[in-house]
């Protein structure tokens, strides 16, 4: 199985792929970005960059500016091939968010198994850890920050949304949990509408919402890198 390229230097930085005795842990093949200084004793904060819809492992990278220093770095590959080429999450019913429970399911049982089993590969803080997903690693992103909101320091959903209907997620009292929502007003793979949906939703739970629309379309502007690289300094500082 091939290794993917970088869109971005970084060092240090580890593939894990299926041959690797570390693959078993996390069960999602992976990239991984551990500071040198951390230890065992020093455990480093961690974030899990999630990709979207037909990307691998490698695309995130892009968004490696946003991070401090000191703070590591992983981005696993989605356990199912893509119709259209790379990998997914899920694969919807209707609509590029719509998908039934078994769907949700089984990504975010395998995005979960993957994060429970870093703390074993890596010298890496658990009671640390950001999530940051693009497109469709934006949804399933949401729904493990819903599931699971104690286990985040927060969530940053680019040019993405919550799965939809959101009923199919439990709804929890968040507490102020820290929220980044970024997303091109033209956007026509997902819609704005499902971002301004998914800020108000969040905010009815009780997180703190930092919300941002770009003219663009479904990417990332340097506006929003940079609004994005405050608030996770904020995060992790």
């Amino acid at each position: 199985m091939d290794q993917p390229k970088l869109p971005t230097k970084v060092s240090p930085v580890e593939w894990i792929g299926p041959d690797h005795p570390g693959y078993d842990e996390t069960g999602l093949i992976h990239y991984a970005h551990i500071p040198k200084e951390a230890s065992l004793d020093n455990p480093a904060p961690v974030v899990v960059m999630v990709h979207g819809k037909a990307g691998d492992e490698s695309v995130m990278w892009i968004f490696k500016q946003t991070i401090p220093a000191g703070v590591a770095i992983v981005s696993p590959r989605a356990p199912l091939p893509g119709a259209d080429g790379g990998f997914v999450w899920f694969n919807s019913v209707n609509g590029v968010l719509q998908l039934t429970p078994e769907a949700l399911q089984t990504g975010l049982s395998k995005l979960t198994h993957f994060i429970d089993g870093l703390r074993y590969l890596y010298p890496i803080d658990p009671d640390c850890l950001l999530l940051m997903g693009f497109s469709q690693g934006a949804a399933i992103s949401n729904a493990f920050a819903l599931n699971y909101p104690k286990r985040v320091l927060g969530v940053a959903s680019l040019a993405g949304a919550m799965i939809q209907p959101f009923d199919l997620m439990p709804s929890p009292a968040l507490n102020g949990l820290p929220v980044f929502i970024a997303h091109g007003l033209e956007d026509d793979t997902i819609p704005v509408s499902l971002a301004q949906k998914t800020r108000d939703h969040y905010q009815e739970l009780g997180a703190d919402v930092t919300y941002g629309e770009y003219r663009t379309g479904h990417k990332m502007t340097m506006k929003a890198i940079d609004a994005l690289k405050e608030w996770v300094a904020e995060r992790l500082k």
